[in-house]
């Protein structure tokens, strides 16, 4: 039986995968808190920016373990415990910025200030 945690990608890889899949869910997010503030009501932007910055940080963790941390299991659980970290903060932070968003515009409609 295949498990999880035999996958070359956590045994056997250099780490450049994650550093690549990193970068590419990076752009992804950046460019969603970027929407969020470029089209929203401006409720949102501290905290669009602020999820921008933490994912830049994380990817910069994840740079950063790929060059000090030697070869072997332990970077590579690294790497995917950072990425899993960037989906994670990027996630929620879009999904609350989008609700800060709605909410705002409910009560532009309805005419609460």
């Amino acid at each position: 039986p295949t498990k999880v945690l035999n996958q070359q990608s956590l045994r056997r890889s250099s780490g450049s995968i994650w550093l690549v899949m990193g970068a590419l869910f990076l752009i992804a997010s950046l460019f969603s808190f970027g929407v969020v503030m470029a089209g929203g009501s401006g409720a949102s932007m501290p905290l669009a920016i602020t999820g921008g910055a933490i994912a830049i940080v994380v990817y910069g963790a994840m740079v950063l373990v790929r060059l000090v941390v030697g070869a072997g299991v332990k970077r590579l659980r690294l790497l995917a415990a950072c990425l899993l970290t960037m989906a994670l903060v990027s996630l929620v932070g879009v999904w609350v910025c989008a609700y800060i968003e709605a909410a705002a515009a409910t009560a532009t409609l309805s005419g609460a200030r």
